[in-house]
């Protein structure tokens, strides 16, 4: 092997080139003259020194073309990389060059031997010329990155056993380097963050490099938190870019060939059961990474004293990322799933939003969405016990009519200057007409409901039902008219009137008129991860009863009654098709059981 290069002598070669790494006036791209240099010839320290010392770059640059071109078996890759170990304090950066080429070459596709040098190589480089800490860092970490061809060995965003053994020398040298120089970690960290891929990637890339980054959680643990909030924050970005009506017009669409409504195309590679791959493909993406973090948690629970950790960290990451972001729909269900492991962590996950509820120095758009993630877990949740659902609407009762009783401003009706209030009692409506079936099912559930004074709520001169999404106020009113727990009658057709003056002289409801619904537990749509949902989520149960005030309320009349066709249909926040292009005034179209948008807006 040779090639033809010029001769030329530089006065000076200690100037380093201008992206801090490399020999100036070096072209390794140029043309060169007939003078041959062999490849096998060259040892790279007397390549160095012969640049340093003679200025000569000829046999410099023939080094650096051949290392980036890879063309030597292992054995010749052994040798130059124990040969760059043993001169590593020459690399400083004016070889930036022979180090950039060095840290890309494809080590992972070596022999098992040749891998371990190449890891003694970089951890030799690393603890002598830190200034390519950075550099080393980011090039092991695009290694998380699966290659497009790579798509046979993830299935479902789960890799194959040979796949998962890919990254394992890659983790090797990670732990390694962690325990030679103790911060590099904090590069490490940065460049996971950095180099994490865009979302509407292919799924088994972003599934992979979220498989990599917990599978860094096994080997420093200490850094769980910062791996995981790297994680939450991607997993937002996406979940709030595949937003529910584009997930539901792909699953169902208007029109179906041959009435198939769950007809796809079939995987080329690898063989999916149809039903359960999401049609849209960033719904398949967030299907996926939300599936491996279920598992992940799941396992983590099941250490002794991992499931308080857990519960613990994700707390953190759930006030930091999911709380305050807005329109998030399937993301919060892991702090949902989290709580179901233990009583308490659902006791605890209420207590700690209450606190912000009560909390006047917190914004108000955050006190809102945490009064909704309370209502949402109470009315959702099946493992929440009857003494919690209790309790907290008895909070809720107690915070409403001490607010009216210090409230100097209880004729200013308007929806900002007492927007938690609204909020809270929309919270109570709610749960109480979803959990009604099991509210009702006793006398002593019954007296319970009485305690809390649901008529002076409803008839206080803020009036509450005023602002209330319709269909939280018509079931509230319908179950409060079937078991004589409140009477809200006239304060409802009142509404009702000056709901209608208001469309017929305006076109449309005033922003004050109507509260942004927020039901951050509205139902799963997503169908792998979804299996670990269902089991604890709860379907609204109406009784007979209650459908029959429904049908006699004043807010009810003149409405056509909603037909479900299929017994798994939510009956109580109906599921409203989202029709693109549709016309007509947007107050008609929010239904009495539109699903609510998480975590307290519209979108």
């Amino acid at each position: 092997m040779s090639v033809d290069i010029p001769k030329r002598r530089l006065s000076s070669i200690l100037k380093p080139f201008p992206n801090g790494g490399g020999l100036e006036g070096s072209k390794l791209n140029g043309s060169f003259s007939q003078n041959k240099v062999r490849f096998d010839d060259l040892a790279v320290e007397a390549v160095l020194q012969d640049a340093l010392q003679n200025g000569q770059l000829q046999r410099f640059e023939v080094l650096v073309l051949e290392i980036k071109a890879e063309q030597f078996d292992d054995d010749k890759f052994q040798q130059v990389i124990v040969e760059s170990k043993r001169c590593v304090h020459l690399l400083n950066a004016n070889f930036g060059m022979l180090v950039e080429a060095l840290l890309s070459v494809n080590w992972l596709a070596r022999n098992e031997s040749s891998r371990e040098v190449y890891k003694g190589f970089v951890i030799e480089l690393l603890v002598a010329q830190g200034n390519y800490t950075t550099l080393a860092v980011s090039k092991l970490v695009q290694l998380f990155l699966p290659r497009d061809e790579d798509k046979e060995g993830w299935v479902r965003g789960v890799p194959t056993v040979a796949t998962a053994e890919r990254f394992e020398p890659v983790h090797d040298l990670f732990v390694r380097l962690k325990n030679v120089i103790p911060m590099i970690f904090d590069v490490i960290l940065v460049q996971l963050r950095k180099q994490f891929p865009y979302f509407k990637r292919a799924t088994h890339v972003v599934c992979g490099y979220v498989y990599n980054t917990l599978r860094m959680t096994d080997h420093s643990a200490m850094f769980t938190e910062e791996l995981l909030d790297i994680i939450f924050y991607r997993l937002v970005a996406i979940d709030v870019n595949t937003p529910r009506n584009e997930i539901e017009d792909a699953e169902f669409p208007d029109e179906a060939d041959d009435g198939q409504i769950f007809a796809m195309e079939e995987t080329p590679v690898i063989e999916i059961d149809d039903d359960e791959t999401m049609k849209l493909p960033l719904a398949e993406t967030l299907d996926c990474c939300l599936e491996t973090m279920f598992r992940y948690i799941e396992e983590r629970a099941r250490i002794e004293g991992g499931s308080d950790r857990v519960y613990g960290l994700l707390l953190k990451l759930f006030d930091k990322h999911i709380l305050p972001t807005h329109n998030t729909h399937h993301v919060q269900f892991l702090m949902f799933y989290c709580c179901s492991f233990n009583q308490s962590y659902g006791e605890r996950f209420i207590e700690h939003l209450l606190k912000m509820v009560r909390n006047p120095n917190i914004s108000t758009p955050t006190r809102q969405a945490a009064v909704g993630y309370v209502a949402s877990l109470l009315a959702r949740a099946k493992y929440v016990p009857m003494p919690l659902l209790k309790k907290t609407l008895q909070d809720f009762s107690d915070w409403v009519h001490g607010y009216l009783n210090r409230s100097d401003s209880l004729h200013n009706q308007s929806l900002k200057a007492h927007l938690v209030f609204y909020s809270v009692c929309q919270a109570i409506f709610y749960v109480v007409a979803f959990r009604s079936k099991q509210l009702t099912a006793t006398p002593k559930n019954l007296a319970f409901l009485q305690t809390l004074q649901l008529t002076s709520i409803a008839n206080c001169l803020l009036n509450p039902l005023r602002v209330c999404v319709p269909g939280v106020a018509t079931a509230f009113v319908a179950v409060a008219r079937a078991h004589q727990i409140a009477y809200c009658n006239t304060i409802m057709e009142r509404n009702e009137r000056r709901r209608t003056f208001i469309l017929f002289n305006n076109g449309a409801l005033a922003p004050d008129d109507c509260l942004d619904t927020f039901f951050p537990f509205d139902p799963y749509l997503l169908k792998k991860s979804g299996k670990r949902i269902e089991p604890i989520f709860l379907q609204y149960q109406s009784c007979e009863a209650e459908a029959e005030a429904e049908v006699l309320s004043p807010a009810a009349r003149g409405r056509k009654r909603y037909e479900s066709m299929s017994e798994d249909v939510d009956d109580f926040i109906q599921e409203v098709k989202r029709h693109k292009g549709h016309g007509g005034d947007p107050a008609e179209m929010q239904l009495p059981y539109s699903y609510g948008v998480s975590p307290g807006f519209h979108s």
